[in-house]
């Protein structure tokens, strides 16, 4: 579906697209939501995702729209999981368009992007969504999802109700647009905060965007703030959580409570349940005032969330009730338990959470995704969300094209030319999430037979990507060992081949040298324009080339350029080896190409949406 666009830029301000939803809409769909609004460099898609399917176990509508869309338009507006049906979002995309051009607006036509921001809002309004999760597209503060008001309805900052803004950690990314220093980008993204709302703020790692960002919340809702700090995991052993849903609610019980699917061990080592997060909140009023008395670190004056360390070294943040909270007995589920003082009162509840996601910092977006769902238990009606819930949806989240491990065979059949047509026989075992109809796979399977892809496309995401790309690899020697089909030795580890793919605009040099090391070996590829984006375009593979020259492992690094992501996969296919991990990165769309090479859709219009 093309859709015409005067500009082929990224046109920030909300002057186009208030007017539209107040002047050349028929009726203002704004007015029917209540939204989660996520703004950050990175984790806000998984944060996103987290939220969402745990509102979806609990028995909620909810919406989610998120930026950018990954194998096609419609993928990015969703419901219950599934995607608005694809000739539905092109009728409706159609008629926005249509609009548009017949209004004739002086402050000229809305953008691609905008028109996809009015067509998922209208979407869930027209559907009724209990909650809509809105994932920022640029910055914030100027972003066109920036459009609703506060938690009491006040339109002088927009219309509908942004009950949570939560901020996942901020960095130096998009540089010249939405700011110029890492101050600039946190006002930018702290712009979505609403005055009354609830503010859930993610662990910093720039210590100028952590002061930037409490500095804009304490004046804009003090007292309603979330200072999440990083929190310890660790492993155990959990069995499945599941839920029951009525008759009525089949298909989605279905879908929820499907079986997990099982990875080679040395790949789950962080993303199969065992490992989980430990948070806590206060389960009642009288609880958080004598915690805030207690031993533990003074609270502000505006009566804020506020993070507490403990002796033994766990952290989390804790959440002042309000007379209307959900009862304890309301929230709390078998796997919750109660820590007391000495006297025996009750002072917090303690939940153990699965990390089904993988990656290490997976642990951050969860605390920001448990504490934004216990603000709306707790303080907007949303009963249904219990522990038990939440569990449930976090065990059942699913986000491809981050840390996705796909089964990859390659094989030529002859065709009635004679020639060669490669097939691919994939799957999607993105360890975040499961799919009816696919066996497990052998633990015994080689290293050749994955593919690891992530987006990561700036220096944060990459130092993460390699650290989980080494505890893969330490892993993998370590499995070898203990089935002796190689030789005994922890130094015998394998080296990567980066599959690498960049927009342009991206310090290359900069991202490369925290993911390459010696005796690694880098294909450059390009990647196919996303629709939509025209601003986008892909590096140039000799341009990656002599990025690469700048490292000081260059010497050690050996680069061999590709004029498709297709011609790669061919020659992957006739290099089997066990020697070499494989990992494509440096650009989401580069991974929606790979999902797209090999047969795979993460995302299915069939669910059928239930009506209450």
């Amino acid at each position: 579906m093309t859709v015409s666009d005067n500009s082929g830029r990224i046109k920030l301000g909300l002057e186009r697209i208030i007017n539209f939803f107040e002047n050349i809409l028929p009726t203002d769909p704004r007015a029917k939501l209540q939204v989660v609004h996520v703004a950050g460099t990175n984790g806000k898609g998984s944060v996103c995702a987290l939220i969402s399917e745990a509102l979806t176990a609990a028995g909620y509508k909810a919406g989610t729209f998120n930026s950018p869309h990954f194998l096609r338009t419609n993928d990015a507006v969703r419901i219950q999981g599934a995607p608005i049906p694809t000739a539905e979002y092109a009728e409706l995309r159609s008629w926005i368009n249509a609009l548009d051009a017949m209004a004739q607006a002086p402050m000229g036509p809305l953008s691609l992007f905008e028109q996809s921001t009015v067509a998922a809002i209208w979407w869930f309004a027209k559907n009724d969504v209990d909650l809509a999760v809105i994932e920022v597209g640029m910055g914030g503060l100027r972003d066109a999802t920036n459009v609703f008001g506060t938690p009491e309805g006040r339109s002088s900052l927009g219309v509908g109700k942004s009950l949570v803004q939560c901020i996942c950690p901020v960095d130096a990314d998009h540089l010249g647009v939405i700011g110029n220093n890492i101050e600039e980008i946190a006002h930018e993204k702290a712009g979505i905060m609403r005055p009354g709302s609830w503010i859930v703020v993610a662990s910093q790692d720039r210590i100028e965007a952590f002061h930037k960002i409490r500095q804009i919340a304490q004046r804009i809702s003090p007292g309603r703030i979330v200072n999440v700090r990083r929190q310890p995991t660790y492993d155990l052993h959990v069995p499945k959580f599941a839920i029951k849903h009525s008759a009525d609610d089949a298909d989605l019980a279905a879908r929820l409570n499907q079986p997990q699917l099982v990875l080679p061990s040395w790949a789950s080592f962080n993303g199969t349940g065992r490992r989980c997060l430990r948070v806590k909140y206060p389960p009642s009023l009288e609880a958080h005032k004598s915690t805030l008395s207690s031993e533990h670190e003074p609270h502000t004056q505006n009566n804020s969330y506020t993070s507490t360390e403990h002796k033994h070294g766990e952290s989390h943040a804790q959440i002042p009730s309000q007379p209307q909270a959900v009862a304890p007995q309301e929230r709390r589920s078998t796997r919750s338990r109660s820590s007391s003082t000495s006297n025996g009162q009750s002072m917090t509840v303690e939940l153990d959470l699965p990390l089904v996601l993988p990656g290490y910092y997976q642990a951050g977006n969860a605390s920001v995704a448990f504490y934004a769902l216990d603000a709306l238990r707790t303080h907007y009606g949303f009963n249904k969300l219990t522990d038990a819930a939440i569990q449930v949806g976090f065990q059942n989240v699913r986000w491809p094209g981050r840390l996705s491990w796909l089964s990859f065979s390659r094989q030529a059949v002859a065709d009635d030319k004679g020639t060669s047509t490669p097939v691919s026989q994939t799957s999607d075992h993105s360890l975040g999430g499961s799919s009816s109809g696919r066996s497990s796979i052998d633990e015994s399977n080689a290293l050749d037979s994955w593919i690891l892809v992530d987006g990561a496309h700036n220096e944060p995401a990459a130092v993460e990507l390699r650290k989980y790309v080494d505890t893969t690899l330490r892993r993998v020697n370590q499995q070898r060992y203990i089935h002796a089909t190689r030789s005994r030795s922890f130094k015998d580890v394998p080296h990567i081949r980066w599959v690498i793919g960049f927009t342009q605009g991206k310090d290359m040099k900069a991202i490369l040298s925290k993911l390459v090391f010696a005796g690694d070996s880098i294909w450059a590829v390009p990647f196919s324009q996303p629709d939509e984006m025209p601003w986008i375009s892909c590096t140039d593979p000799k341009d990656i080339e002599k990025a690469v020259q700048g490292l000081e492992c260059s010497e050690h690094v050996q680069v061999t350029t590709f004029g498709s992501l297709s011609d790669a996969l061919d020659r992957l296919a006739s290099e089997k080896s066990d020697s070499h991990l494989t990992v494509a990165c440096g650009s989401l769309y580069l991974a929606a190409n790979l999902y797209r090479e090999l047969h795979i859709d993460p995302f299915q219009e069939s669910m059928v949406l239930n009506d209450d």
